[in-house]
């Protein structure tokens, strides 16, 4: 052992920096941990991968209760109001099981915590890992129940380090990929939250969800596909053929997404307009929906933020950049029929499909993410503003003209591919 500071063991092999073992200093005289009741020295180790260092150790249930934190933050500096981590969900059968074996007396292990006193130092533990665990302790709290748990405990995190060990820590746990993606983007900045909240798609001191939500809360993913397709389509050379594409979400930022986002002035008029045209016309779309008495389904509300429709509506955008007349009609499906009719005719895009083609399985326009559907969808939305009557907005019968329209230039394309081979 190179050394010791107190009841802490510094392995060999490295160093700690003093604000590293101060920190750990701290935590020990503020906490109580059966192994130090136990004359048991605390082990510094490194984590070689993040370059972070931490401590193992049990803290008893009334400890974990009243000071973990698990609205953990990724950088309190810039603000407290976005947390790292997925959010609480106490409504499934996996949590309740959980909560059941924490007033049983279960002892939890590997809890991931940053001991920092540096914001809201009542509860100085930050939960990265295992939040759901730490609110079942809570509720056996209430009931009496109070045992050892296992923490791994790190000390003087940055941010970078934080995101790294947040995001291993939820990717064991079979966590959303729109969780990842989250994690992901407050790692790159706040530019993507800030533009969707200054357009409408969140409110002020919102983050993305995190899953799909029911709310109608868009994720990291759709608010970087709509951005992706309003430039693709936007910078598009009219002799190459393009379709709209789905960013793709998980561990890793989308390759496209990842090109484009240092190039992006993110006060650029155009697509500011973009943004706060497509807020309207979700917001009104779940209104619409919502408030009526039939076909109100969830899916039908929430019909904007599906990745295949919010990824053609912006491509679409783009592409009319450059045809005001075009765009003006684009933009005017937001106000193109009256209650209770929504804006995408989310039940009659259901219902189209083409006969002889389309199998009895096909869940209509826009259900599905492939290119036959980005392509068909991205008719919809080309057709309604330079083809049909704008009072009538999209109807069934447009919708079955963008399929056959997408299909008879598919068969175009292929069969010019076909001749130059002759």
């Amino acid at each position: 052992m190179n050394g010791a500071k107190g009841p802490l063991i510094i392995p060999d092999g490295f160093t700690a920096q003093a604000d590293v073992t101060d920190k750990v200093t701290a935590f020990i005289q503020n906490f109580k941990t059966y192994e130090l009741d136990n004359s048991v020295p605390l082990l510094l180790f490194l984590d070689r991968r993040s370059e972070a260092f931490y401590v193992i150790c049990h803290v008893e249930s009334n400890a974990l209760a009243s000071k973990t934190d698990v609205e953990a933050v990724l950088d309190p500096e810039e603000s407290e109001e976005y947390k790292l981590n997925r959010d609480i969900y106490t409504d499934t059968y996996a949590y309740k099981l959980m909560e059941s074996d924490a007033v049983g007396g279960r002892s939890f292990e590997d809890i991931v915590v940053e001991y920092d006193a540096s914001y809201r130092p009542e509860t100085p533990l930050k939960v990265f890992g295992g939040q759901h665990r730490i609110i079942a302790i809570k509720e056996a709290v209430k009931k009496n129940v109070s045992v050892m748990h296992g923490v791994r405990v790190y000390f003087n995190l940055s941010v970078e380090q934080k995101v790294n060990i947040a995001m291993a820590n939820n990717t064991s746990i079979a966590v959303s990929n729109d969780l990842l993606d989250r994690m992901q983007e407050d790692l790159l900045g706040a530019h993507l939250r800030e533009w969707c909240q200054a357009v409408g798609l969140l409110h002020q001191g919102q983050n993305f969800a995190d899953r799909r939500s029911p709310e109608g809360i868009p994720t990291v993913r759709i608010a970087r596909t709509l951005i992706v397709n309003f430039y693709r389509a936007k910078n598009a050379k009219k002799a190459n053929y393009q379709l709209p594409v789905v960013c793709k979400s998980g561990p890793g930022v989308d390759p496209d997404y990842g090109q484009l986002r240092d190039t992006i002035d993110w006060s650029y008029k155009a697509l500011k307009a973009m943004g706060q045209t497509f807020a309207k016309l979700h917001r009104l779309q779940r209104e619409r929906v919502l408030t009526r008495n039939s076909d109100n389904y969830i899916e039908f509300a929430n019909k904007c933020i599906h990745p295949c429709p919010a990824a053609s509506w912006a491509y679409a955008t783009g592409m009319f950049q450059h045809n005001a007349k075009a765009l003006s009609a684009h933009y005017a499906l937001v106000g193109s029929v009256s209650p209770p009719n929504d804006p995408l005719n989310a039940k009659g895009l259901s219902e189209a499909r083409l006969k002889g083609t389309d199998p009895d399985t096909y869940r209509g326009l826009g259900a599905r993410i492939n290119n036959v559907e980005l392509g068909r969808m991205l008719q919809v939305f080309v057709l309604h503003a330079t083809k049909a009557k704008k009072e009538k907005g999209i109807t069934k019968k447009l919708a079955n003209a963008a399929i056959k329209s997408y299909e008879a230039q598919k068969a175009k394309r292929e069969l010019d591919k076909a001749l130059k081979g002759i």
